[in-house]
């Protein structure tokens, strides 16, 4: 089973991925051991306490991480610049974002993404401070023009998403769809599907939908629902939009929206205006404008972000 918590779980606001590290090559900085015998192991560095910089060596690669002022960057805050070597040549520079934590919550590893190049890659997360959000992700990859960075997103989070879902030694990034986390309820009250990334010949790939990857929705899924309280399971809009959403990923979409227009009190459902465009309500033309109960509103939604029912 893939260790994520649901966004209505404890765990989720210090670590949405319960991955951990094993320390590999020659390091400087902090390094974890891993705690599970399914977990990959990726060489990583990030920063101690009181360190001022943390690197990495694997596979000819070397990564160092610093903190420095960048003006142009964040004229207030110190950023987290992280630089790839490989041998002795500087290939990459790449600044991240600041946070203003006494310990930057900054990490790189060096991990097998892209097998069809002939390097691993390096990935870089730097978490930005606040409530719920966000760590700033990217991974570096060589390609036939040099070295490049490629953004994958800004997720939820601790920041450490890889995971060997296939278990052949090549990670993904997995984390969860942000856009359910407030959508329909309050943070703490959201679950939400899955989404998969890999990178490709310089470029971000979305493995979401690929049928490779339903085994692990359907144990994102179970977990969800073993995780749910059975008190408020029918009644919590935060809950059964996620739900429905992963429902979706997993293979059984259908009758998941099913249950929920048999469960759902549509008589205490007073309905909310909505725009029908997914445009923000203040700039939406009346006449695309309309009020709609939660199972209704939901199926707009997920239409809207790519999920078919």
């Amino acid at each position: 089973m893939i260790p994520i918590p649901t966004a209505g779980s404890s765990a989720v606001r210090a670590l949405l991925l319960a991955a951990a590290l094993l320390l590999g090559g020659q390091t400087a900085g902090h390094a974890q051991a891993s705690d599970g015998d399914d977990q990959p192991d990726f060489p990583t560095a990030e920063f101690d306490e009181g360190a001022k910089e943390a690197s990495v060596t694997d596979s000819g690669i070397t990564v160092r991480i610093h903190q420095e002022r960048r003006p142009k960057v964040d004229p207030n805050l110190d950023v987290p610049v992280f630089e790839v070597f490989v041998g002795e040549k500087r290939v990459l520079e790449y600044v991240g974002v600041a946070s203003g934590m006494d310990v930057p919550a900054v990490s790189a590893s060096i991990v097998e993404i892209d097998p069809t190049n002939d390097s691993k890659e390096v990935y870089f997360s730097s978490y930005s401070g606040g409530a719920h959000c966000c760590s700033q992700v990217a991974v570096a990859t060589k390609t036939a023009s040099g070295w490049v960075p490629v953004e994958i997103g800004s997720f939820d989070g601790d920041g450490y998403y890889l995971q060997d879902l296939g278990n052949d030694g090549v990670a993904e990034i997995v984390s969860v769809d942000n856009a359910f986390l407030y959508a329909f309820d309050c943070y703490a009250c959201s679950a939400a599907p899955l989404v998969i990334y890999t990178v490709r010949d310089g470029k971000r790939v979305d493995l979401t939908a690929d049928p490779r990857y339903v085994r692990n929705h359907r144990d994102w899924l179970k977990q969800l629902e073993e995780d749910a309280d059975p008190q408020t399971r029918w009644t919590s809009p935060g809950f059964l939009a996620g739900w429905v959403a992963a429902s979706i990923r997993a293979g059984s979409g259908r009758s998941a929206y099913q249950d929920l227009l048999a469960h759902w009190d549509s008589s205490k459902d007073e309905g909310e205006e909505t725009c029908l465009t997914g445009a923000d309500l203040d700039t939406c033309p009346a006449t695309d404008k309309k009020v709609l109960k939660f199972p209704e509103r939901l199926k707009l939604f997920l239409e809207q972000h790519g999920y078919s029912l």
